[in-house]
């Protein structure tokens, strides 16, 4: 067979707001072919040379793309099963395992923004490798970090672990040398840890230093991403001139001027924060008042600023944060789409476009090949039970998801579905009690 012709459906290309009815998109090889109505299917893809596979009732779209996902965290549960516990060769073992579930979720493309030991880089080479089933990677390596930065959540006398996602640079001949360590070791993107825990207002780096570590990213070819929720962060990245921010959820007018002059794209990632609310709210983790009042101001905070980023034109990207414990892999992918219907006005279909088209710019390598439906770009592809252009729900059900295809092929996992994976004790946080033990305990 030369290709496979999907008939009958509806088209999503994904190019702007336009929807096919009873469209047909044909593939040969890895790549699209041809897309239109069904009925203008030229001859020569109707001979037997190609096979026909009729969608009728079903949704046709472009294959979702992550642009936020950490695929070496392990669903961790703690900031020291994050950084400190389990080896980086049972860390990669475990991210392939994980990989999996990512793709059957309908993410046929993610980016991973930082992670230890470089899990990221040999996660993407695995996929493209054949030895791994995954989405397409992009991935950074270690995010560079002040003490201010989110790279260095552990107290001053500890510093910052060599195992850990964040890696110090503490004078601008560090950032130089890190961001070419990092291009020299392969990755994708260079990702700054632009502000911290500590403050909403101000930047874990000067200006001048953001700036250097853009100027050198970008001399070496590499986009560079920042992790930016306080208010001078955010100002600082758009000064500079990074690819796209993260999070920008404490930007102010001043911040929103400068990010829609220069048009660079944000990826919110609200779904981290409305999940640690919401895991609070079930009683299964243990977050502090002080920590759960502060996640409700960052949420509705960034529901307000962007909300005017969109309505003013702006670039949003979808990312889901996947990684940690509130976040698990093959989950939660799809709640960011949502989120932006709910809370910032976004029309289903213009969500969608941020979780394809919009994303692809976070895998610069395949960019130019992914996030729609278009003759010459790689055949990834989902076919969805339902009409997502007029309810984002129904991608939030991966049941609905019947088929996905990455690179022409149908996809068929590896792993059961309801494989269970056991925690073992070194991967988790070391508790001797839960509360000290005391006499009273046993009246």
């Amino acid at each position: 067979m030369k290709g496979t012709v999907y008939k009958d459906g509806v088209v999503l290309p994904c190019e702007d707001l336009r929807i096919i009815e009873d469209g047909a998109v044909i593939v040969e090889g890895d790549t699209i072919v041809w897309v239109g109505k069904t009925r203008d299917i030229p001859e020569k893809y109707l001979s037997n040379d190609y096979a026909r596979e009729s969608v009728a009732g079903y949704s046709i779209m472009p294959g979702l793309i992550d642009a936020h996902m950490h695929i070496s965290f392990g669903e961790c549960e703690s900031e020291e099963e994050l950084s400190i516990y389990t080896s980086p060769e049972y860390r990669a073992i475990r991210a392939a395992a994980d990989a999996e579930k990512v793709l059957f979720s309908g993410v046929t493309s993610s980016c991973d923004p930082g992670g230890p030991n470089n899990l990221g880089v040999a996660v993407r080479d695995a996929r493209n490798a054949g030895l791994i089933q995954a989405p397409r990677m992009a991935a950074a390596g270690r995010q560079l970090t002040s003490q201010q930065g989110i790279g260095d959540n552990f107290p001053l006398w500890i510093g910052v672990p060599p195992s850990s996602m964040g890696v110090m640079v503490r004078s601008n001949a560090e950032i130089i040398q890190e961001i070419r360590d990092q291009v020299k070791a392969g990755v994708d993107i260079i990702k700054l840890a632009g502000s911290g825990l500590s403050s909403d207002e101000y930047a874990a780096f000067r200006r001048e230093e953001i700036a250097l570590a853009v100027d050198e990213a970008h001399r070496l070819t590499r986009p560079i991403t920042i992790h930016a929720r306080s208010r001078q962060s955010v100002r600082y990245a758009a000064e500079a001139g990074v690819d796209w921010i993260m999070h920008a959820s404490y930007m102010d007018d001043h911040g929103l001027d400068l990010v829609l002059e220069k048009q660079i794209p944000i990826c919110p990632a609200m779904t981290l924060l409305v999940n640690i609310i919401e895991a609070n709210d079930l009683g299964i983790s243990d977050i502090s008042a002080g920590a759960r009042r502060h996640a409700e101001e960052e949420r509705d905070a960034a529901i307000k600023i962007l909300t005017k980023f969109h309505r003013s034109g702006g670039t949003l990207i979808c990312g889901s944060e996947t990684g940690f414990s509130m976040t698990p892999y093959g989950e939660w992918h799809t709640r960011e789409m949502g989120l932006f219907v709910k809370h910032l006005g976004l029309s289903p279909m213009e969500a969608i476009l941020c979780m394809t088209k919009n994303s692809s710019m976070t895998l610069p390598r395949d960019k130019d090949k992914i996030g729609t439906i278009t003759p010459g770009k790689y055949a990834d592809l989902l076919v969805v039970d339902g009409e997502p252009h007029n309810d984002i729900d129904v991608l939030h059900d991966s049941s609905k998801i019947k088929t996905i295809i990455q690179g022409g092929k149908q996809m068929d996992r590896w792993r059961p579905a309801n494989h269970k994976r056991i925690r073992l004790g070194f991967e988790k946080a070391h508790l001797y009690t839960r509360t000290p033990l005391k006499r009273t305990h046993f009246n």
